[in-house]
């Protein structure tokens, strides 16, 4: 069911020659059919936000000492601290998947004089670039390389 929205969200700078219909928000919005993706997208900011702030705090803390840099690391070991990485890990995730989903759509039909690949080759780079990178993170912060 559609919703009445703010009288003025739409308003032209001046008025026009008919008169134009109130604006509506959609009835599925915010949480129903295509808006619900949309919905979560936004909500990943928040998530890259607080991850921030606790970036912050893991660098003061070390930049406080030992004594600091330790306590924060067993601070870190907290369920809900887990919890909220494993949240930041799907997000990150969801937000790269959408990007890959987007990326070959967004190509220009002409690269000089090539045309680009298909969407699935581009994708399957992505992906493929995706899983290097992360893959050697992990061996670098394992201790495996370097």
């Amino acid at each position: 069911m559609a919703r009445a929205a703010h009288p003025d969200a739409m308003k032209p700078k001046s008025p026009g020659r008919t008169r134009t219909a109130p604006p509506m928000a959609p009835g599925q919005f915010p949480f129903a059919g295509r808006y619900r993706a949309y919905t979560l997208f936004d909500w990943t900011g928040i998530i890259y936000l607080l991850l921030g702030f606790v970036a912050l705090r893991v660098v003061w803390a070390l930049g406080n000492g030992e004594g600091a840099w330790q306590s924060i690391q067993g601070q870190l070991e907290n369920p809900l601290y887990l919890a909220f990485h494993i949240l930041s890990l799907v997000s990150v995730i969801f937000v790269g998947v959408r990007f890959f989903r987007l990326f070959p759509k967004a190509q220009p039909p002409r690269i000089g004089p090539l045309k680009p690949p298909p969407g699935p080759v581009i994708q399957a780079a992505l992906y493929a670039a995706w899983v290097g990178v992360a893959g050697g993170l992990a061996l670098v912060l394992a201790g495996g390389i370097f």
